[in-house]
């Protein structure tokens, strides 16, 4: 019949069902960049961001900031065509004074900063040459897998704490003073508090680590 012919042909239509979306007649907005409109533009911004800027630019100025390099003055002129010796001879003084003059008047707070050169801390085996386990209690001491080549001693003995990072530690110490007036530097409240609570654990101590020819400080074995 006409009637159940034209039903089977309605039913198997693959036509999508028809909406903006699906016939991209959403309605769209075009700007159109106007002399007007740009240099409106430019005048905010400017407004907005050119006092920020001398803030910033003052605030700048005021700072001071002293630059001391000491790697060269500090190490004896027989020893500086061979550091590391001078580094692993016992016997070397490894202190050292260097005097400079501040041109202005310092505000409180005074913070100090080190700064290494060529020294990559992104590489891939040194990043991970490292036990966050063994450093997070006593007994992990074992868990020095990731630590190689720097994770045990020749007699099979777990260095704590393992791993490159451990050994290249920068570990120069720093004293201050002012006309013969030593200045007391506070070093509290310069870690997370996730990394004194729960990263690294109170009861694990420094074992085995400084056996060898590799780095040239040993660690107390009695502070954590």
């Amino acid at each position: 019949m006409p009637g159940s012919d034209s039903t089977a042909h309605k039913s198997k239509s693959r036509r999508p069902k028809y909406s903006q979306f699906s016939q991209q007649e959403l309605p769209a907005f075009k700007l159109i960049l106007t002399p007007g409109y740009v240099i409106s533009t430019f005048i905010v911004v400017g407004l907005i961001f050119v006092p920020i800027g001398l803030i910033s630019l003052f605030a700048s100025e005021t700072v001071v900031e002293i630059v001391d390099r000491y790697d060269n003055e500090c190490i004896p002129k027989d020893f500086r065509d061979n550091r590391v010796e001078f580094i692993k001879n016992k016997q070397t003084n490894k202190s050292c004074t260097r005097t400079f003059t501040v041109p202005k008047q310092m505000k409180s707070p005074i913070f100090i900063y080190y700064q290494l050169e060529n020294f990559y801390q992104n590489h891939r085996r040194y990043v991970k040459s490292r036990s966050d386990k063994q450093l997070q209690s006593k007994k992990n001491a074992a868990h020095i897998r990731e630590c190689k080549p720097m994770g045990e001693t020749d007699n099979k003995d777990p260095i704590i704490p393992c791993g490159l990072i451990a050994w290249s530690l920068f570990n120069d110490t720093y004293g201050f003073s002012v006309k013969g007036k030593d200045l007391k530097v506070n070093k509290r409240d310069i870690a997370w508090g996730s990394d004194k609570n729960y990263k690294f654990g109170a009861d694990v101590f420094p074992k085995n680590f400084q056996v060898g020819d590799v780095g040239g400080k040993s660690l107390n074995s009695s502070i954590p």
